[in-house]
């Protein structure tokens, strides 16, 4: 596995540890040599992983040595945008979001997916498969976990950061509208069968194949929650 590609991974899985609040703002990372004792990888790589983070501004590295989370680093730019309940045309902009990121991140997933991510990305679909019409959260969840396991399929920190910040807002405006759009629940085999399309082509490694079916399922579900 080249350098390149393990520190990437690493980059992620301490971003993640961040966005997920396991190390929280200010907190300091362990030190060099102790996180190549827990990743099994050289001084190198850690310290392109860690170079990374700061090219983000996630870590600063402080006087006096050691490596901090950034204070501000938690999307409050994101957090703080409000979805309006009574103006459903928010949903444009979120959808031109995600029409930006989250098809190429599909391609990008075909080109790095690890089994384990594989793994994430089925155990969703079969989520999604069970879940009956009085399960609407739970089909919700599943979905959510399946674009987050695509996510973290790119190995990209920025990219992982940016979903994870959007898929808040995402979440509260699909509360504010799902029970006006039963017709999602009642379509829930197209969507699922859409998921299974960007799956099978991540699994095959079509990258081009994975982006257009991410574009196809974002744009349908687009038409059913917008005015």
């Amino acid at each position: 596995m080249k350098k390149e590609k393990v520190a990437h991974r690493i980059a992620a899985e301490i971003l993640e540890q961040i966005v997920e609040g396991d190390v929280k703002p200010g907190q300091k990372l362990p030190t060099e040599k102790k996180l190549c004792e827990k990743y099994g990888v050289s001084r190198a790589s850690i310290r392109e992983a860690l170079s990374e983070l700061k090219a983000q501004g996630a870590v600063t590295s402080k006087q006096g040595g050691g490596t901090y989370v950034e204070q501000a680093f938690h999307g409050e730019f994101f957090q703080q945008v409000m979805v309006d309940e009574s103006n459903l045309a928010s949903f444009r902009y979120l959808f031109e979001m995600r029409k930006i990121l989250e098809p190429e991140a599909a391609m990008l997933a075909a080109e790095r997916r690890t089994k384990k991510e594989l793994d994430a990305m089925l155990s969703a679909l079969e989520l999604m498969k069970g879940v009956d019409d009085a399960e609407s959260h739970k089909g919700r969840d599943a979905d959510f976990a399946f674009h987050l396991a695509v996510m973290k399929a790119t190995h990209n920190p920025v990219m992982i950061q940016t979903f994870a910040n959007l898929d808040t807002i995402y979440k509260k405006a699909l509360a504010l509208s799902f029970e006006e759009k039963q017709e999602i629940i009642r379509n829930k085999q197209i969507i699922y069968k859409e998921h299974e399309n960007i799956f099978e082509a991540i699994q095959a490694g079509e990258a081009e194949l994975a982006r257009l079916q991410c574009l196809i399922h974002l744009r349908n579900v687009e038409k059913k929650l917008t005015p």
